[in-house]
Formats: structure tokens, sequence, C-alpha cells
């Protein structure tokens, strides 16, 4: 690999061989910097570096063994340019033939001649029946763990045992808002494939078809073309979990010398990518926000350095419904070369249906040229059960860079898609059969509904004295801020909780956030005339404020030491995960 020094006589000098070769690299700049390929100091160079490679390759066989020297040879040898391409051509026939033998799938080719993905969104919903046919079809040609046939993958005592399960599971299932037809094909999928497991693609094969679909429709929906690949993951936070992973090892490969790996974000980015960052041992760097509290691009475009791998951004974020200006921010990932993410888990399957019904979105999808990855929730606003998101890339270039494998195990040769092993087949089978049966025409129909009750509740609370909402938010979410210092919109928020809502809490500064689903398509007004009613309350009753979750956030902000906090959730999180004598009762 690269020393530092080397990669950065190659960077600012493109005019040498950049093949991964120290020896190469030095002898080279040497000649370059002096103009003289024949003086005394060159020959004395090469036979100094001639003499340490030897003495390397000496102590690299002593320490590490001749079968470790021979294979570091041989992926030497595998860099050079001639024979790059020779192993390539040759692993993309093993591999096809592999494919074919035992995913069944004779044609590679995913080009089309519009250049869409090969299965597009489709325009309007299959039928129930016609789906529920298809998936019983798929799963009847399938060995099963009930028919005693299957050696792996599924552990269960008998039909009995299954059934409960399946009962236990349907019976947290709560109603969508989108119809008995649409929460019974849920059902359905669930039941049909409770014991399915994603971790082999060859033992369940309409798994992986239902993956490749849900994957190949979602790059349809988010403008991608027919490179655009991915995965289907268990929700948002494994969504960003493996971009995050993807990326910091694409820069292993692509930028070594890079040692501390950073992501730029607005500090409104999900905290997903503290976790991402804090598990595969990178920073965030967060960006300020504006006043229409997008990200400060100008802010931003300064903050990136050389240990930046990854500029990410929300579509939209979350606490406030705004959109950060994903084009502007497109602009500092080209100048610089670096990959972009758009976390679009909160609004990635609501945004393009907002803007097929006639409201102004801003670009944020493949569109933007220098978009690299999205993430997107099916669990939220795709209307299926948890979990269930997706995380797409441009290309497999980068896709790649996701799979986890390892070939030394005397299990066998083990691959691994993305964060779990085992993968549920419910959640997956269930996410296909929605899309299948909604279609566009569906989720506009939906998305138009809800739009509407949206402007009725923003409306309400501008209308509301010493209310306000925060920003400009474009789909179907908002933050409601105190107008009025007097008036803090926490104890506002308990109040309304007395009346039956629940709502979500932020902080920096205090407000109240709302997503809006399809059951609330009915509650509009009545949400506005109780939080109108609330508000005269909680004027009325100053005393209020002592209690309640309004007194424990006020506490919290007023901590100068956040470590504190950490420490107070961290207690409270053993504490509430731990079982009691109280707990035997329920």
């Amino acid at each position: 690999e690269w020393c530092f020094y080397c990669e950065q006589l190659v960077r600012r000098h493109r005019k040498f061989c950049m093949s991964p070769c120290p020896y190469t690299a030095v002898v080279k700049a040497t000649k370059f910097l002096t103009g003289d390929a024949n003086s005394p100091s060159v020959s004395k160079l090469e036979h100094a570096l001639t003499l340490a490679v030897g003495a390397a390759a000496i102590h690299h066989v002593y320490t590490y063994g001749v079968k470790s020297s021979v294979g570091s040879v041989v992926r030497f040898v595998r860099g050079l340019p001639l024979v790059r391409s020779l192993v390539d051509s040759i692993l993309k026939g093993e591999v096809d033939g592999a494919v074919s033998m035992l995913v069944g799938d004779a044609e590679q080719d995913n080009t089309t001649s519009d250049g869409r993905p090969v299965v597009p969104f489709p325009d309007k919903g299959m039928s129930a029946d016609d789906i529920i046919g298809k998936m019983s079809s798929w799963s009847g040609k399938e060995t099963s763990g009930p028919n005693g046939r299957l050696f792996a993958y599924v552990y269960t005592e008998g039909m009995e045992q299954s059934e409960v399960g399946l009962r236990a599971q349907l019976g947290q299932l709560q109603a969508s808002g989108l119809g008995e037809h649409h929460d019974a094909l849920i059902r359905r999928a669930l039941s049909d494939y409770i014991h399915h497991n994603g971790l082999n693609p060859t033992a369940f094969p309409s798994l992986r078809k239902m993956e490749t679909d849900i994957v190949s429709m979602s790059a349809d929906m988010c403008n991608g073309d027919n490179n655009v690949v991915g995965s289907v993951t268990s929700g948002g936070t494994e969504s960003i979990l493996m971009a995050v992973k993807t990326y910091r090892d694409m820069a292993r490969k692509l930028r070594p010398w890079v040692t501390e790996p950073e992501i730029l974000a607005p500090i409104t980015i999900h905290p997903a990518f503290e976790k991402a960052a804090h598990y595969f041992n990178l920073k965030v760097v967060h960006a300020p926000l504006s006043q229409d509290l997008g990200v400060d691009v100008a802010a931003m475009a300064k903050m990136v350095n050389r240990n930046t791998v990854l500029i990410a951004a929300s579509a939209p974020q979350y606490p406030h419904g705004v959109m950060d200006p994903i084009e502007r921010i497109a602009q500092i990932a080209r100048k610089h070369g670096l990959p972009m993410h758009v976390d679009a888990c909160f609004g990635g399957y609501m945004l393009p249906w907002v803007e097929a019904v006639g409201y102004s979105v801003p670009l944020w999808d493949f569109r933007v040229p220098e978009v690299t990855s999205i993430s997107c929730d099916l669990h939220k606003y795709g209307y299926v059960p948890k979990g269930a998101s997706v995380v797409l890339y441009k290309s497999e270039q980068i896709r790649k860079y996701q799979f986890f494998v390892y070939s030394d195990w005397p299990g066998g040769l083990f691959a691994s898609p993305s964060m779990a092993g085992s993968r549920p087949g419910g959640p997956i089978a269930a996410a296909w059969a929605v899309l299948k049966l909604t279609g566009r025409e569906g989720y506009m129909n939906v998305c138009r509904q809800i739009m509407a009750a949206t402007r009725t509740m923003i409306e309400g609370v501008n209308s509301t004295q010493g209310l306000r909402i925060m920003g400009k938010p474009v789909m179907t979410a908002f933050a409601i801020e105190s107008a009025d210092p007097s008036l803090n919109v926490l104890v506002v928020a308990d109040v309304m909780e007395s009346k039956g809502w629940k709502l979500e809490r932020n902080q920096a500064p205090p407000s109240v956030h709302c997503s809006i689903l399809p059951h609330h398509r009915d509650l509009a007004e009545t949400f506005v005339d109780d939080l109108k009613a609330a508000v005269q309350e909680v004027r009325a009753n100053p005393k209020i404020a002592d209690s309640g979750t309004a007194a424990m956030y006020g506490m919290v902000a007023q901590i100068p030491d956040r470590s504190c906090v950490d420490d107070f959730l961290t207690q409270f999180f053993g504490q509430v995960f731990t079982a009691k004598k109280s707990d035997s009762d329920m």
C-alpha cells in the first residue's frame, strides 16, 4: 500500500505511475523532481530501495509464513492493469455460471430500452388475489422447514408452535388506516413467509425475487436508472449503518491515506449516523442550520477537509420536516469528488407522490447527479409493517463495499449483504405485496388526502395565538414552536396528551414534532380545536409547567455538561430493559 509520503507525491504529480508500488512511485518521483534519470543519486536510491524491498520481503515471509507471503504476491500481481482485466473477465464468467446454476437466472442482463430499472414501480396496483396467487406459487416450489427436508435456516418444533407465534405476531399488527384489504394482505404475507429466512438467497428463491423487485421499484420511484442497486434492510438505522460502512470501506480502498474518516452532515441529520460512526470508527462533523432550518451550505463548504469521506443530508430532516438544499450541497460533493448520501428514510416514500400530485418539491433523488446513495423506509410512508427499509446505490461499484464475505470458515463460504445474518422473510414478503397492491395510483390517492389534512393542521397552528410552524415543511410533517416567550410549547404538548394525543418533543429549540399519517385524515380539525383549547388552558393555569415532560426537558436543557445527560439516558435504559417482579403479573 502507499505510504503517506508517496501518496502525497502521486496526488500532486499525476505524471507518475499510479500502480500501488512504493518502489516505482518513489523512483519515478525522484526522477521527476531532479529531472535527471541518470544521476548518481537516482542510481543509489534505486539500489537502496531494491535492498529495502528485498529485506521487507524476507521479513514478511519470516513473520507471516510462506502461504501469507504468496497471497500478498498474488494480490500485487492481480493489481497490475492487464492481469486485473484478465482476472475480472474470468471471474465474471464464473459468477454468471454460479448464479445460473444456484439461483436459476439464465439471463443476467439488466438493461432496458428506456434505461429504467428492470422492475418499474407499477402505475396501478394488482389485485390481492393475484398477489396471493404469485406468493403461493413461489413458496410452494421451495423446500420448507415443516416438511423435514431442510437442514438449516428454520428452527421450529412444529406447526402448533408456529401457529402460536403467528398469532402473537399478527396480534401486534395495528391497522394501517388504508383499509381492511390492505391489512388482510399484510397478514397473509406474514403468515405465508413467517418461517422463510433471507440469509441464503438460494434456499428461498422467492425472497430473493421479492427483494430485488423491491429494490428495483424503489430505484424507479427515486428516478434511478437500471444501474441502481441496493438491499432491503430491517429499518432506517440499518440502511444508514450499511451506507456508512460502505463509504468507510470504499475510502479504505480508494483513499488509504485517510486514517481518521469523517462524515460531514447537518446537525439535524438522524442520530443513526452518530450510531454508525460510533460502531465503525468514524466521526460526524455537524454543520449548522440556516434561518430556514435547512443546513447552512456556505458554512458546510468550509468544513470539508482531507478526512471527509462522505457528505450526508436529509430529505426531509425529521425534527422540523424541512428539506436540506440537496442540489446546493451536491455542488460541494462535486467540487471535492466526494460521495453523497441522501437520508430519505422519513420522506422517501412520500416525497415522490407529493411532487406527483402537484406540490413543489426541491430535487433530492437520483436526478441530482452527485447523489450516490439514498435510504428510504418502507415501514413509514410505504405503509408496510416493521421492519423494512431500502438502501440504494448509484452502481454496483459502490454497493460491493457493503457486502461482508469470509471464505475461510470450515462451515462453508460465508457472505452477508447487510448487517443481519438471518433475516425474517415476513417483512420482505409484506413489503413486496403492499407495493404491488398499491401502485403509484394508490400512493398518490393517499398522499392527496394526507397532504390536505397536513395543510389544515398547519393553517390551524399558524392561526393559534402564541404558536407557529417552524420553517417551510414540504410534506406530511411539521414542527410547532412558541411565538410567545410566555407560552411553553412543551407544556401545551403535555395538555394535549391529557386529551389523548401523543406528540413528539424536540429540543434546541423546544418544539413539538407531528408526522401526519393516514389515520389523521378525519381528525385534522379536531386536532386544531384541541390545540387551541390546550393553549388557553396553559395560559389560564401557569402551574401546569411544574410537572410533566415539560419540566424534565426544561431541566435537561439547563445542564451544561451533556455527558451527564448521556449518563442519565444510559441508566434510564438500563432500568427500563431489566426484568422486574412486577413484570411477572403482566
